[in-house]
């Protein structure tokens, strides 16, 4: 059998190369290319975002110098004798619909005052929206424990804490340990947040002791601040404020403002039940014996304003704790728009009580007025945000990305005069803390 050898040709055994160098070429090219468009695509969404990011910024920004402006215009009206004679006029209460004009959308802007933003120039926001988170609220109606360093509201700031967590409801927080293994009674507690703050070194001001509660022992050693802390969120380096104390009562606690509680503001029951534990003209109180009832009344004094209640000056906080039924009552009969909460809150029955069943205590009004104050808010909390909506849709229209917001937290306090002005003299006020999330 003959085999017969065929041989191959250079020229065919180089057939094809071409063609795979050619596919080789084409696929590095489209690699490349998808890297080139993925990272551009990227560029251009990061950038998109920078931008929309520095937008909500201004827009927040001019949202908080409309809140100023509102402020101005309250202090005004606090301080004009005719609008005085009106009687409260709180045009705070309604700056996140005041805001709606200058910063909403166009849909907004026409529900607002009935004009398309493009009929007059300045009305709503070409980009984006801005606003208030709800109205402005107030440091008025909290416990300044920086007044442990003014000497004559000391020993009331330190009446008022103890009081604030004096109730058997709250035991436990003092039978167990704080979060770092600290055992502390309600008297400890306390002395240990005003000892944080006031200048001294004394243990609770008693002369001859020391401040001693460990803060160089801890695995993060620090020093009581032994002066006036800045914001709200100082006191939790105090020892035995933990999160599970800060929960319960950071919200009556603050670091602005007079020392003297608003009680114009009130709405806080924990607070409110504190004062009313403070100035009880008996002590042995049937109401203060049962913290149910206790609590109760204080609710119904925090729904004071929605009952149409306002209190002018104090004798007027202790006639309607004394018989807050009574109160609403009265105010049903009178007319007006206090009189439509008040008649509302009759007709739907004050919560909580029983069949005939009458609440209220009598309070001593001087010590009332050693803790507590009423007028004009010299405090304003304001959470101001700025809001760009991303402009990647869906099919259906809807947006790939959730919208891009920054919001500014800002308090303003009317008793800080500004240091730093251009044209002199100028109103008291300034912010006195500001914050952008």
């Amino acid at each position: 059998m003959v085999l017969t050898v065929m041989k191959i040709s250079k020229r065919n055994r180089q057939r094809g190369v071409a063609l795979l160098s050619v596919m080789i070429a084409i696929a590095i090219t489209i690699v490349i290319s998808n890297e080139f468009g993925t990272s551009t695509s990227t560029d251009m969404i990061a950038a998109a975002n920078y931008r929309d990011e520095m937008r909500a910024h201004f827009l927040a920004r001019s949202a908080t110098n409309l809140a100023e402006l509102v402020v101005r215009i309250q202090q005004r009206i606090d301080n004009s004798p005719m609008m005085k004679s009106l009687g409260p006029i709180q045009i705070t209460d309604y700056a996140d619909q005041l805001i709606l004009p200058f910063c909403g959308s166009d849909a907004e802007v026409r529900d607002a005052i009935g004009l398309s933003p493009s009929a007059i120039k300045g009305l709503g926001a070409d980009i984006g929206t801005c606003g208030f988170n709800g109205p402005f609220g107030t440091e008025d109606d909290k416990i300044n424990v920086n007044c442990a360093n003014v000497d004559s509201a000391w020993q009331v700031t330190q009446q008022a804490l103890k009081a604030l967590i004096f109730f058997n409801a709250y035991d436990t927080v003092f039978d167990d340990n704080d979060a770092e293994g600290w055992h502390r009674d309600r008297d400890m507690q306390v002395s240990s947040i005003l000892d944080y703050v006031d200048a001294n070194t004394m243990h609770a001001r008693d002369r001859g002791t020391t401040e001693d509660y460990g803060y160089e022992s801890l695995k993060d050693r620090y020093y009581p601040k032994n002066n006036y802390i800045d914001t709200p969120g100082e006191i939790k380096l105090a020892r035995g404020v933990d999160d599970r104390f800060w929960t319960l009562f950071g919200s009556a606690l603050t670091v602005y403002g007079k020392c003297q509680i608003n009680l114009t503001t009130l709405s806080n029951p924990q607070l409110i039940a504190a004062i009313l534990f403070l100035t009880a003209k008996n002590p042995n109180d049937p109401v203060l014996l049962d913290q149910r009832r206790l609590f109760l009344l204080a609710s119904y004094v925090a729904k004071a304003k929605q009952f149409g209640e306002t209190f002018q000056k104090p004798e007027d906080f202790v006639s309607y704790v004394k018989d807050p039924g009574a109160s609403v009552a009265m105010l049903a009969g009178s007319g007006g728009m206090a009189g439509s909460a008040a008649g509302a809150a009759m007709s739907a029955g004050l919560p909580g009580l029983q069949p005939g069943e009458q609440l209220g205590m009598e309070l001593d009004i001087a010590k009332v007025k050693q803790i507590a104050t009423t007028g004009a808010r010299k405090t304003y909390r304001i959470e101001a945000y700025g809001e760009i909506e991303r402009k990647q849709k869906t099919k259906d229209g809807k947006p790939v990305y959730p919208a891009i917001r920054k919001t500014v937290t800002g308090v303003w306090d009317m008793g800080v005069v500004p240091q730093n002005v251009r044209k002199p003299p100028t109103p008291k006020g300034a912010w006195v803390f500001m914050k952008e999330d």
